[in-house]
């Protein structure tokens, strides 16, 4: 069953994910169509400075200046993710309907600097293959909502997983106060 477009949105790990890499996980998504699926995971800081690891970036970067664990794909490697506020170059990637594009860590940060206002550095990504990520959408493994435009680039990402559910409606919002496993309730 094809679902429509998850980019632009974010993805809430249910109780029924059955993955300890996504357990009580907000992805943001960056793109999905027929042939697979990419994002990152917005709530998880991890201890790596900026400064330590992509030093170039640091300046850019918005607070906390942190590396933020994207997912368990290519954990070697770093993807820039970034609000627009000009006219992109042409090493970006823009996330269909937002302002959120993806940065080439390559470029030179002070010409990046230019059209851009804001920088998450992740490393590694959620990715899925074709039609994967339908299948856990359907399976209920994944909730999908709005992203709201300072979600990307909360200052408390630790606290994203209980903000998020609380300002959803209806049942969704029990997931907030949940335990890790039901039978502990």
């Amino acid at each position: 069953m094809a679902h429509e477009t998850t980019a632009g949105k974010l993805l809430i790990a249910t109780p029924a994910i059955g993955d300890g890499n996504f357990e009580q996980s907000i992805i943001y998504m960056l793109h999905h169509d027929n042939d697979g699926a990419l994002g990152v995971t917005i709530n998880r800081p991890s201890e790596l400075m900026v400064e330590e690891l992509l030093p170039r970036w640091g300046d850019l970067t918005s607070e906390p200046a942190l590396i933020f664990s994207g997912g368990p794909v290519e954990s070697d490697g770093f993807i820039g993710v970034a609000q627009a506020v000009g006219p992109p170059s042409d090493d970006v990637v823009a996330v269909p309907g937002t302002d959120v594009v993806t940065v080439n860590l390559e470029d030179d940060p002070a010409l990046t600097a230019a059209y851009i206002d804001r920088l998450r550095l992740f490393r590694g990504y959620a990715g899925w293959g074709a039609h994967q990520l339908d299948t856990e959408l359907s399976a209920g493994a994944w909730f999908t909502v709005a992203a709201e435009p300072n979600d990307l680039w909360s200052t408390t990402p630790g606290e994203l997983y209980e903000q998020v559910l609380r300002r959803q409606s209806g049942d969704m919002r029990w997931f907030a106060n949940a335990p890790l496993d039901p039978s502990q309730n």
